[in-house]
């Protein structure tokens, strides 16, 4: 199977399909993208990154994937306020539940749960260390509570896409010389082996890594200044041989 990986688009996910920016966004079996669609989860934002997911999705065989991240805070239920929900609801705005179950069958929204895709078994979560969570969406405080996310990725997983780096991997952030990756989610992913893991958040670090088990990808289409300069991943999957080839250096 071949994959297209992207993530950290914030708005800017047209620039991938413009003429004019070179239409940087190739046809293949199967489309991830790793949060950060939006600047803030703002209804207008969503319905045009949702729309647009629709249109691309006909250029995938197996369609698409994708889950939110820090930013697209109207995935998180009522922590922003939202005049669509019922106090003390934990749901999702009703705008936002109904354009996520209008979506085709081939545009599937992950949220700390997995999908199998012609035997290749993904797992999505939108969640990342807790990073002044009173403003941003899906933050968790590190230790048990971000570790009851991550024990639930089943250890059979092919595929984890998570919207933060692990620990380490593809998280250190220079101007502050800090590592910022969960540590928890590192412990996790080193014991299960997946195959891939796919994250963004750190925009700084987009790259590939590798430890032996697994292939890491920090797939963030925008620079540290939010420009939609970086390239999305093309990789080609061999699960029998448990190897991975595309236009990256190994």
């Amino acid at each position: 199977m071949k994959l297209v990986v992207i993530s950290d688009t914030h708005n800017r996910h047209k620039h991938l399909t413009s003429v004019a920016m070179g239409n940087r966004l190739p046809d293949s079996d199967l489309l991830i993208h790793a949060g950060d669609f939006s600047a803030q989860g703002l209804k207008h934002e969503v319905q045009d990154v949702l729309k647009w997911l629709v249109q691309q999705a006909p250029r995938y065989t197996h369609g698409i994937i994708f889950i939110a991240g820090n930013h697209d805070r109207s995935f998180d239920g009522p922590k922003f306020g939202d005049d669509d929900i019922e106090e003390g609801s934990r749901k999702k705005p009703l705008w936002l539940q109904e354009a996520l179950a209008n979506l085709p069958a081939n545009v599937r929204y992950l949220e700390n749960e997995g999908v199998t895709i012609e035997g290749i078994k993904i797992w999505g979560s939108p969640v990342t260390p807790w990073f002044h969570g009173d403003r941003w969406a899906f933050n968790k405080h590190r230790g048990e509570d971000i570790d009851a996310v991550w024990n639930k990725i089943p250890m059979d997983t092919d595929i984890i896409i998570t919207h933060g780096p692990i620990a380490y991997k593809l998280d250190y952030v220079a101007h502050d010389q800090h590592y910022t990756g969960c540590e928890h989610l590192r412990q996790r992913v080193q014991s299960i082996k997946p195959l891939i893991h796919i994250s963004g958040h750190i925009h700084e670090c987009y790259g590939y890594d590798y430890d032996e088990n697994t292939h890491y990808f920090n797939a963030s289409i925008c620079n540290h200044q939010y420009e939609p300069l970086n390239a999305p991943w093309e990789i080609e999957i061999d699960l029998v041989g448990r190897e991975i080839s595309g236009n990256f250096i190994i």
